[in-house]
């Protein structure tokens, strides 16, 4: 008996405002449910248009007319079809998603979840997070890295109601994929995930670009991963975000410094190292100099690209020259996209960038668990 494919929960859209939703089928009949309740259906030709009314779901089509206290959902007959979703007070352009789709009434406002199974999720992510026009061995790895960090973040949202959101906080994820090079791709690696020697699943962070060298993730957050390691990464050099520039006064760059870090004046070695610092590989701290100056803060305060940058002073002009574009932890995108167009497999590119990952189907996940208990050893032989 196969197993039965996981279904996540995704809370779409919810970076937006809104009290109207269109819901269209986008193949076959739709079933439509209120509070719970079956309410009937809507045809391929048919829309339901859902407005909030105070605290109430009106909905009508066609056929329907009814209300909603809390929410209504809506499930399609065919596995293979979705439903098309608009907007009518914006302009964003109508969306296809897989799945089932409910509508709940939240604070006044609309609060879309989509419920879709985690392969059509999957391709939609990395349609998404890579775009078009890339090789299937980078598609079959950003598939399992995409998979593998959905299924490690199930609990992100659990206290709003739903597992993961569709913004960047997750993954970016606007609806069903298009391309079938990403859906082939996905269907090619299907259920396959990356877990750590504790048959444990990573965090299978990515950027877009690391600049040369990826970072330890202890070095940018607290807690030391085992297979979040410092690489060196000639891959990514070519990328288009590969280099980057940011050009500051001299006044300004001093007195932020001052102002956030309490660089003083008459601090003359700490001035110097903050004006004429070029490091030779990543950092932590700008300058390595006292006061401290965590790179992760000045790249968020002034909006960097990367915390890989050397500083130069010429008169009243400070130059920032940086690498890299991301916070450099795990799979660096460009890089793992070069080392595809070069012929390196999925599974050598996902270990160049991971150490000592595991490539395992998640299904046999809780196999490999109960068979390590009754072996008394920690992970898989090597």
């Amino acid at each position: 008996m196969l197993a039965q494919e996981k279904v996540l929960r995704i809370g779409i859209l919810r970076e937006r405002t809104f009290r109207s939703v269109l819901v269209m089928s986008a193949k076959g009949t739709c079933a439509v449910f209120a509070d719970g309740e079956r309410k009937g259906e809507i045809q391929v030709n048919d829309g339901l248009r859902i407005d909030m009314t105070g605290r109430t779901l009106t909905a009508k089509s066609l056929n329907l007319s009814f209300t909603a206290k809390e929410r209504i959902e809506l499930v399609p007959r065919m596995e293979t079809s979705g439903l098309r979703l608009r907007l009518p007070e914006t302009k964003m352009a109508e969306r296809t998603y897989p799945g089932s789709i409910s509508i709940a009434s939240e604070g006044g406002t609309i609060k879309l979840t989509n419920a879709v199974p985690i392969e059509a999720y999957t391709a939609g992510v990395v349609q998404a997070e890579a775009g078009k026009e890339h090789r299937q061995e980078y598609y079959k790895l950003q598939s399992v890295s995409c998979r593998t960090y959905a299924l490690s973040n199930v609990r992100k949202h659990a206290p709003e109601g739903f597992e993961l959101c569709d913004a960047v906080h997750c993954q970016v994820y606007h609806g069903a994929c298009k391309l079938d090079s990403i859906k082939l791709a996905v269907e090619a690696t299907k259920g396959m995930v990356m877990v750590d020697a504790d048959i444990k699943l990573i965090h299978a962070l990515f950027h877009s670009n690391c600049g040369g060298e990826t970072m330890n993730a202890e070095d940018l957050w607290s807690k030391r991963e085992p297979y979040l390691r410092s690489t060196v990464d000639t891959f990514c050099q070519v990328g288009n975000h590969a280099n980057w520039q940011r050009t500051l006064t001299r006044k300004e760059w001093l007195g932020y410094l001052e102002r956030r870090f309490g660089v003083k004046p008459d601090n003359k070695a700490a001035q110097e190292a903050v004006l004429n610092y070029s490091p030779e590989c990543r950092d932590i701290y700008l300058g390595n100099t006292f006061p401290l100056i965590p790179l992760k803060h000045v790249r968020e305060d002034l909006k960097l690209k990367s915390t890989f940058f050397t500083v130069t002073t010429n008169g009243d002009e400070v130059v920032l020259n940086g690498r890299g574009f991301g916070h450099g932890v795990g799979l660096c995108q460009e890089g793992a996209m070069h080392m595809a167009r070069q012929g390196r497999s999925y599974t050598e590119i996902l270990r160049h960038y991971y150490t000592d990952v595991h490539l395992v189907d998640v299904n046999t996940l809780d196999f490999f668990r109960d068979e390590d208990k009754s072996m008394g050893i920690a992970g898989p032989k090597r």
